[in-house]
């Protein structure tokens, strides 16, 4: 397997990208809706800490996915016979996920600091918390929480569209994001 994409599946630098991207960004928003939703208090500062620490990092890995994407000269696009509506939803799709990544890591690091709590990035670093600003921090709480419903809204349907493709297409689309060619 090539490390760089071809124009017939993904490489393994972009299988790789994807696969620790998503696992992150689905243990983020399921750790953070059970936190918010199901937690009692003890158990949500539990799940808080690592929820926080690695919500400041995984912004950095979705900014490494988008820049590998943007240098990759032969990235597979939508399996031939694809409809333009269909090409432009998958385009959309991955939009949206990466803006998404990065608005909740950003909503989440400005809701917790401008709360007056520092963010311990699993001992590497500090956020230190600013002083309060409660319009600041409440916006990025709303922000946080809406966006948090969005994204698992996302992840759902790009699972399930990935399955149609697998199960009912039968066209490719999944396999080439587990580096079989498409």
């Amino acid at each position: 397997m090539s490390i760089r994409d071809t124009a017939e599946r993904y490489g393994l630098v972009a299988i790789v990208n994807h696969w620790a991207l998503a696992l992150a960004v689905v243990g983020l928003v399921v750790s953070g809706l059970v936190a918010a939703e199901l937690a009692g208090e003890t158990a949500r500062r539990a799940i808080l800490g690592p929820h926080k620490a690695a919500g400041t990092l995984v912004p950095l890995v979705a900014l490494w996915l988008a820049l590998w994407w943007a240098f990759q000269r032969g990235r597979p696009g939508a399996i031939p016979g694809t409809s333009g509506w269909e090409a432009t939803s998958r385009r959309a799709m991955h939009l949206f996920l990466i803006a998404g990544t990065l608005v909740m890591g950003l909503s989440g690091v400005t809701m917790a600091i401008f709360a007056g709590r520092a963010v311990d990035v699993f001992g590497l670093f500090t956020l230190a918390a600013q002083q309060e600003v409660p319009w600041l921090a409440g916006a990025a709480h709303e922000l946080h929480v809406v966006g948090g419903w969005m994204m698992a809204a996302a992840i759902l349907g790009h699972g399930a569209v990935a399955l149609k493709h697998h199960l009912i297409d039968h066209d490719g689309t999944f396999t080439r994001m587990i580096g079989r060619s498409g």
